[in-house]
This record gives C-alpha cells, sequence and structure tokens, in this order.
C-alpha cells in the first residue's frame, strides 16, 4: 500500500508531533508481511526544509516543501494520505482525487482559528466561542492579526471543519481532545509509551 504521510513540521525542526510522525513512519515502514515485502511504501511530505538533517538515512523517502503541483503529483500516486493535523492543500488534494484521508489532530484547529483554544490577548482558556456560535469574539482573540488576518484564520476554521468531516477518519490521541472536536469518523488512538 502506498501511504503518503503529510507532516506541516518534521526533522531537523523538534516537537511532539514531529516525534510522533517520525515514529509512526519508521514503524510502517518496517513493518513486513510474512513473504518479506514491505506492507507500506511511505513517503513524507513536509514543509520543513532540510537543513542538515539525513534524510537518506530514513527507510522512507521524504518530499520537503513541495509545490503545489508536485503536492498534487505525490498525492494522486497514494493509496491512503495521512495527515498530522488537518493541512488544508493536502486534505483538499485527498479529497479531490477521492483517496482516503485519515486526520491525526494534535491541536484545535477545527474549532479555534489560531487553533490554541486560548483568548491570546488575555492568556485564558477561551470557552469555545467558535463552536458555540459566538465567533465574532474570535475576531478580537489575538490583537496582533489585526483585522485581516484574523477574519482569514476564522474563515479557514470553517473550511478545515468542513473538509475534516469529510475525512475516511479523524484520530486523536484522546477522548477529552476528540469530545472537543466532535467530528464523525473519530477515533482515539494513544501515542505509544516507550518504557526503559
Amino acid at each position: 500500500m502506498k501511504l503518503l504521510i503529510y507532516s506541516h513540521y518534521f526533522a531537523p525542526s523538534i516537537g511532539g508531533v514531529e516525534t510522533i510522525v517520525m515514529s509512526l513512519a519508521r514503524g510502517l515502514a518496517e513493518l513486513r508481511a510474512e513473504n518479506g515485502a514491505r506492507e507500506f511504501e511511505i513517503t513524507l511530505v513536509t514543509q520543513t526544509p532540510r537543513g542538515d538533517f539525513e534524510d537518506s538515512a530514513l527507510p522512507f523517502p521524504v518530499v520537503r516543501q513541495p509545490g503545489f503541483w508536485q503536492l498534487m503529483h505525490v498525492v494522486r500516486g497514494a493509496d491512503v494520505v495521512h495527515l498530522a493535523g488537518p493541512a488544508l492543500a493536502p486534505l483538499a488534494l485527498g479529497l479531490l482525487r477521492r483517496r482516503p484521508v485519515v486526520i491525526e489532530h494534535h491541536g484545535f484547529q477545527v474549532i479555534c482559528p489560531t487553533g490554541q483554544l486560548l483568548i491570546e490577548s488575555r492568556g485564558e482558556p477561551c470557552p469555545g466561542h467558535f463552536m458555540a456560535g459566538r465567533r465574532g469574539e474570535c475576531w478580537k482573540c489575538d490583537p496582533a492579526l489585526g483585522w485581516f488576518g484574523s477574519r482569514k484564520l476564522w474563515m479557514l476554521t470553517f473550511v478545515r471543519r468542513f473538509l475534516s468531516k469529510r475525512a475516511a477518519a479523524n484520530i486523536m490521541p484522546t477522548k477529552w481532545l476528540g469530545d472537543q472536536l466532535d467530528l464523525p469518523r473519530a477515533t482515539t488512538i494513544h501515542h505509544g509509551l516507550i518504557q526503559n
């Protein structure tokens, strides 16, 4: 199976999403059928520049900072598209190409314009203005975004939510996050723990 994994951030960037994506991609790339053949042909796509990271040391190819046409070509060649977060371009292209799209949600991008569920101007948790229909409050959340920036993020939240509802599966690492996002075809898959 040809599996496209898309993560906006990836090595050499360091963080939780980057770590989970690396673990998932390496693990799936190492799975073998009884006859020894790889079960998955992984291609990882990211917007993170390579820097001094050695992509050739990975058991899968990495496509970095693809343009629109290159991204469309990679999506077209995939059997399944797995997204680390509801990234708009690969999500829309996957759905347009009628590929099963699986979204692994790590944040609040489908229910909060800033993705933080935080009232930025006051540093307080947001009570859920967007989902409660008090969407004008989202425009005031982060004054640093300005009039245009706040409305742009607000509009993109509708688009992300609309497209995420059409995904083949929505995965969350906790039930609590799943309850907050309230998406169809949702399941909780906890991140693995390594014990020494």
